[in-house]
């Protein structure tokens, strides 16, 4: 389960740039990104844009990592991805505040309905809320 910031330092390191280096070169504080990459502190939107144009990546490749995989068609269970789920997956915004994890959406990926329905992006928010009180409950 990598988060926002330990996909910033994987990046940082694959493009051989040191926090300092990275921090100078789209002129933000050294401290800060620090703060990103241990998990003390949240990254804007903002923030997040300049950290992947400062090494040359797209902000879906740090805000989803791994979990971009799941925006394309997954021929294993032949089934294509609710519009609902990839609306959420694509809301840039809406992953950082969430931080969703893989197993998470690996749960949302199970949900099968209907053929006639068709969920929302907040049906999908909605289970997700539902899922992480399920795990805190205890049983």
């Amino acid at each position: 389960m990598a988060k926002i910031g330990q996909r910033i330092r994987e990046a940082r390191r694959k493009a051989g740039l040191s926090q300092e280096a990275l921090a100078d070169k789209i002129s933000v504080n050294r401290s800060y990104l620090s703060l990103v990459e241990n998990g003390k502190s949240s990254p804007t939107f903002e923030f997040v844009e300049k950290i992947a144009q400062g090494i040359d990546l797209r902000v879906e490749d740090i805000i989803l990592g791994e979990q971009g995989r799941y925006l394309v068609y997954d021929a294993e269970d032949e089934a294509p991805m609710y519009d609902g789920l990839s609306e959420l997956l694509q809301d840039h915004h809406q992953m950082i505040l969430m931080n969703i994890t893989d197993e998470e959406i690996d749960v949302l990926r199970t949900i099968r309905l209907n053929s006639r329905i068709r969920p929302s992006k907040e049906f999908f928010v909605q289970a997700l809320l539902d899922f992480r009180k399920s795990k805190q409950s205890p049983r």
